[in-house]
């Protein structure tokens, strides 16, 4: 019997059907309607991927060099026999649990055509933060949080909720637990219910302290009227938060070209700091300019089909 090609695939692959990248589609309704997804089908690309039947062709050099996840699973050698996976349609790495547009958003920080300019929503970068933090793009990660920092509109309950939930250093959030213990009312019920028991429990016991220190001071008697140092350290405290080395990682991936403006649009080309793909399909990775043992920089050039 004709297996259908998102299982072609699977078999290509020579990967089992629970592996953590390649995950079998066994619903025969999903099997329908495999296409090319536009915007990401790149003719210079080398790293095919299959995501809810759509098809990219990407590069495979962002992948390797930035998530230590996917570095490993495309070190895995081919089985005798069969192409390597992710270097063909039927042969593509199979990504569940994942929309297509979403992808697309992630692949959208490689093939910003803004130079550096990332103009995205609170909810596309709460998506990039996620896949970032799923498949170890330590620098796309940290990327998502900075452009997060920027976004007054995300409210503080929220954004504890969110770095939480995607292990966002802690430090981050002691000003939003500063605001939290400083702010007149106490928690409601729907808000210690989204930050969790020990959230709650933490932030009650640092206002209780913060109230204790304002008022044996013959201030006002809140955590208002303590200065920031002295409320941040009682924060530091009750939420065991240790000071964290700066990192000397390379700066985040910089962007591409584009004819669109948002995430997961337009046609790409990666490279980085302005970098244009060349005759071969080569061009400069994201952030400084690096050179492969080939020669130009990693990355690879093309225009979508």
């Amino acid at each position: 019997m004709r297996r259908g090609p998102i299982k072609a695939a699977l078999a290509a692959s020579g990967l089992p059907a629970q592996h953590p990248v390649a995950m079998a589609h066994t619903n025969s309704e999903s099997l329908l309607g495999l296409q090319h997804f536009e915007e990401f089908y790149l003719s210079g690309g080398d790293l095919y991927c299959l995501v809810e039947n759509k098809l990219f062709r990407i590069h495979r050099y962002f992948f390797e060099r930035e998530s230590k996840f996917f570095k490993a699973q495309l070190a895995v050698p081919a089985t005798p026999g069969r192409p390597r996976i992710g270097t063909a349609d039927d042969s593509a790495i199979l990504l569940d649990n994942v929309r297509s547009k979403d992808f697309a958003k992630l692949l959208w920080v490689f093939y910003n055509p803004k130079y550096s300019l990332y103009d995205a929503s609170v909810e596309d970068w709460s998506t990039i933060l996620e896949l970032a933090e799923r498949w170890e793009f330590a620098e796309v990660k940290n990327l998502a949080v900075r452009e997060l920092e920027k976004k007054d509109e995300l409210p503080d309950i929220d954004r504890i909720v969110l770095y939480h939930k995607f292990k966002v250093d802690e430090s981050y959030l002691i000003p939003r637990y500063a605001a939290l213990c400083e702010r007149p009312e106490l928690l409601t019920v729907e808000e210690g219910l989204q930050l969790g028991m020990e959230v709650t429990i933490a932030l009650s016991r640092a206002r209780e302290c913060a109230r204790n220190q304002a008022s044996s001071g013959g201030r006002s008697p809140s955590p208002a009227g303590l200065g920031n140092k002295e409320l941040t350290d009682i924060i530091k405290d009750h939420f065991n938060i240790k000071p964290v080395e700066q990192s000397t990682e390379p700066q985040p991936p910089s962007p591409g070209k584009s004819d669109d403006n948002g995430p997961g649009a337009g046609n790409k080309t990666p490279g980085g700091n302005g970098g244009k793909s060349n005759a071969n399909g080569t061009a400069n990775g994201t952030g400084a300019n690096r050179k492969s043992k080939s020669g130009t920089a990693n990355g690879g050039g093309g225009n979508s089909t």
